[in-house]
């Protein structure tokens, strides 16, 4: 019975392109902006409160220069003071309103972002984890890293903050020059004329400021390639004498990260330099304009000033606005690298198919397969039948396509012909999730995670009892080294399994894979890290712990393996017989 994708599921992935989304360029990918803002549109209730929020917070700031004016005027200049009490208190209490009002909207605002970028980095993810083996090796774990945290953090910032910063410094620079205009049409006249010369000079600086600040981010992005490839191999630097060419490496990258640092702090002064000379003189000018009207008795004391308050608050939203502009250039950079990833080609939903058939036999027929960017085919007109509780060796030169042959039978890989069967039904139609509840994979260097000995036990067995997870270790001969460990299942494994041995991690895997109770175990290069003996006697551990299980073993070393219903020799894309 076939099995589809919950609506959820498919809610949440956004991946599909966005008919709408404009192309970046010639020769460009589409942007995924319907990926990014379907998200935020389901969201709309709570991104409503939060610019309902900004609305009035955006009042409130525009209240007390008024009260300041009628506390001059009507307090201060008419010596009532019962009315300066009243305007002081009525201040008093905006204030506390409109703190009250910021409080409840950082509140909201850091939930919508945390809510909407959580989103994004699953849905992300999810087309990652879809993507066939090939594409992942042919990007790096620090590019890839870059793009889900700096570039996805970009485009987020963008999509909410940039919306909610332009509503507010629109509706701050409309208000201040309406309330300007309420005291005088003559100086609202003179600081909107004022207002695009702020708006030109920002707009000749900040493309520049801009560009530098992409540079500084490129080459932030450099240094933090150099700490993970630095802390990824430290062992091997140290272990070569390399030392100094890491460190000198470090300082050149230092100083040119520097240099890039101070020109993007050179032309933001000059960026904030015009406006601040603008503000300046426009300052000077209410100043004349305004005192004469006050000297001619056209215009009070205190509406002199709350015209200079209000004055500060038209100016300071033209950078916000014009920052807009930087910010969708940096969003639309992250976006085109995002929009790299989505178009990578992905697989199915492991969601959706049907559920395997019990029992049969596996079998690849006539099946073609072509890395992507090559012209020739690696494997082509490939057949390759596994009976069920088969134990069967391929071995095969460096690059001959064995690794790629097991993506096939785990369904990771796509054949450009032919079909892989599991008991004469396609692979292909099968549920992915369902067919590799049932496949273990034992890889070459086994992923262990950073985390205790049960947890990484359970990866592919949830449920398992500490009582079962203690047997499987003895099944696998790891029980004299288990018993050795003062914390038992508590014991922490280091990142990528460092704190154990070659021949350990071969076995904690095996362990792993005992625990799924699989039909089908793929073993890569199982005894890579092993001698001789200890290789046999791993051998030996596999033929009685996956009796009646269909194995299929990849190594060079066929010597260590015995008792073979098959064994086959991979090369120039065929499968020749050495049984």
């Amino acid at each position: 019975m076939a099995r589809t994708d919950s609506s959820r599921e498919t809610a949440e992935a956004g991946i599909k392109p966005d008919a709408t989304a404009r192309d970046a360029g010639p020769g460009a990918v589409e942007l995924p902006w319907g990926w990014l803002y379907r998200p935020l549109k389901a969201r709309r209730k709570a991104l409503a409160g939060v610019l309902g929020l900004s609305l009035i917070g955006t009042g409130l700031a525009l209240v007390p220069p008024l009260l300041t004016q009628r506390l001059i005027d009507q307090g201060l200049v008419a010596g009532d003071f019962s009315r300066v009490l009243f305007y002081a208190l009525a201040m008093v209490v905006v204030g506390l309103a409109s703190l009250g009002v910021q409080g409840i909207l950082r509140l909201r605002h850091v939930r919508l972002s945390a809510t909407l970028l959580l989103s994004l980095r699953r849905s992300l993810l999810r087309h990652l984890l879809r993507l066939p083996r090939s594409r992942w090796q042919a990007r790096g774990r620090g590019d890839l890293m870059s793009r889900l945290d700096g570039d996805l953090s970009i485009l987020q910032g963008f999509a909410l903050d940039g919306l909610l910063s332009g509503f507010s410094n629109l509706m701050g620079l409309v208000g201040s020059l309406a309330m300007i205009g309420v005291f005088s049409p003559p100086l609202m006249l003179m600081v909107a004329l004022l207002v695009p010369l702020q708006w030109l000079w920002l707009r000749a600086w900040r493309p520049r400021l801009t560009a530098r600040q992409q540079a500084l981010r490129a080459h932030s992005g450099e240094v933090s390639g150099f700490w993970q490839d630095t802390l990824s191999h430290g062992h091997w630097w140290q272990g070569q004498a390399l030392e100094a060419p890491r460190l000198n490496l470090l300082q050149s990258l230092g100083h040119e990260q520097m240099r890039r640092l101070l020109a993007v702090r050179l032309i933001g002064y000059f960026s904030d330099l015009g406006p601040q000379l603008i503000l300046a003189l426009s300052r000077a000018g209410v100043l004349l304009g305004g005192g004469y009207l006050v000297i001619e008795g056209r215009l009070g004391l205190g509406e002199l000033v709350a015209l200079l308050s209000y004055l500060g608050m038209v100016m300071a939203p033209i950078g916000g606005l014009l920052g807009l502009y930087g910010g969708w250039q940096r969003a639309r950079v992250s976006a085109e690298r995002l929009a790299e990833l989505f178009a990578e080609p992905t697989l199915a939903s492991p969601y959706v198919g049907a559920v395997p058939p019990a029992g049969g036999a596996i079998r690849l027929k006539r099946v073609g397969f072509r890395h992507v960017g090559q012209t020739s085919d690696l494997f082509h007109g490939l057949d390759l039948v596994l009976e069920p509780g088969s134990k069967v060796l391929i071995e095969g030169p460096s690059g001959s396509g064995k690794s790629t042959l097991m993506a096939l039978l785990l369904g990771l890989e796509r054949p450009v012909e032919g079909e892989v069967l599991v008991a004469d039904v396609p692979l292909a139609s099968l549920s992915r999730r369902a067919w590799l509840k049932g496949v273990a994979w034992v890889e070459q260097h086994p992923s262990l995670l950073r985390a205790s000995l049960a947890d990484n036990l359970r990866l592919g067995a949830p449920g398992a009892s500490d009582d079962t997870l203690v047997d499987t270790l003895e099944c696998v001969g790891l029980g004299p080294w288990f018993r050795a460990l003062p914390q038992g299942l508590a014991t922490p494994i280091a990142d990528h399994g460092h704190s154990v041995s070659g021949g350990q991690r071969a076995r904690l895997s095996l362990a792993r894979a005992l625990l799924k109770s699989p039909r089908l175990v793929l073993l890569d290069e199982p005894t890579g890290a092993l001698d001789e003996a200890a290789a046999k006697a791993f051998d030996a551990v596999l033929d009685q712990a996956l009796t009646g299980v269909t194995r299929v073993i990849i190594s060079h070393q066929g010597s260590h393996f015995a008792a073979l219903d098959a064994h086959y020799r991979l090369g120039n894309g065929h499968l020749e017989s050495l049984s």
